[in-house]
């Protein structure tokens, strides 16, 4: 089977041993199916990141012990000062937010950052530059009900501080719940099956903004 997965998915399938990796891909081609038979869009987004929280909260209820060591938390957003990466139909919902009024887009880091080709080049740049544009200035995420996949399945344990950008002697330690890697596994999937993504996948500044333009303004 050919798809395409989270680091995170990769770290839990090496650890696996063989029958239990072919379950996991087939939990996993079991739920690609089920995103190619919708249609696609920002209605298929907004199915992928219910799917994300449902399997977040019951994660959350059937281990306590991990999720209580989570640290993520309003305004911290270390991690939206980084390529953050999106599904097409992602973007579409973000473009339709955009369209409506819902979201306002930084336009000066839109601008800088659509000449961003890889996650290499955030390194070093200041924080205004390289925060999201979604990114309120309070530190908080403009569209948190709409965010990406991979913003929701983050899990941080270790202290906010050292989810900088650019610290490489930083020891961050991750959670994984599993079932929600795999559910945003198998939209990266369907979303390179659409339309090839490049070589680092979508960035949200860019794709976003690339759908505004071919589809009209955003409102004021």
């Amino acid at each position: 089977m050919n798809y395409r997965s989270t680091k995170s998915l990769d770290s839990f399938l090496a650890l696996l041993d063989e029958k239990e990796k072919e379950n996991a891909l087939g939990t996993l081609a079991r739920e690609i199916q089920r995103l190619r038979e919708l249609p696609a869009g920002a209605g298929r987004a907004r199915h992928v990141h219910a799917a994300l929280d449902e399997a977040q909260a019951r994660f959350k209820a059937q281990r306590p012990d991990i999720m209580q060591q989570v640290r993520c938390g309003k305004g911290c957003a270390h991690c939206c000062r980084l390529w953050v990466g999106v599904t097409r139909d992602e973007a579409e919902l973000l473009a339709e937010r955009v369209r409506t009024g819902l979201a306002r887009p930084d336009p000066a880091r839109m601008e800088l950052q659509s000449h961003w080709t890889s996650p290499f080049d955030y390194i070093g740049k200041p924080e205004a530059e390289a925060s999201c544009v979604f990114l309120g200035d309070d530190g908080a995420c403009t569209v948190y009900e709409d965010r990406p996949s991979l913003c929701r399945v983050v899990l941080v344990a270790s202290d906010p501080e050292l989810c900088k950008a650019g610290d490489e002697e930083a020891q961050v330690t991750s959670l994984l719940n599993p079932y929600a890697e795999v559910l945003a596994s198998a939209a990266l999937t369907v979303d390179a099956e659409d339309d090839e993504p490049p070589r680092f996948g979508r960035h949200l500044g860019t794709t976003v903004k690339d759908l505004l333009g071919r589809n009209g303004p955003a409102r004021p």
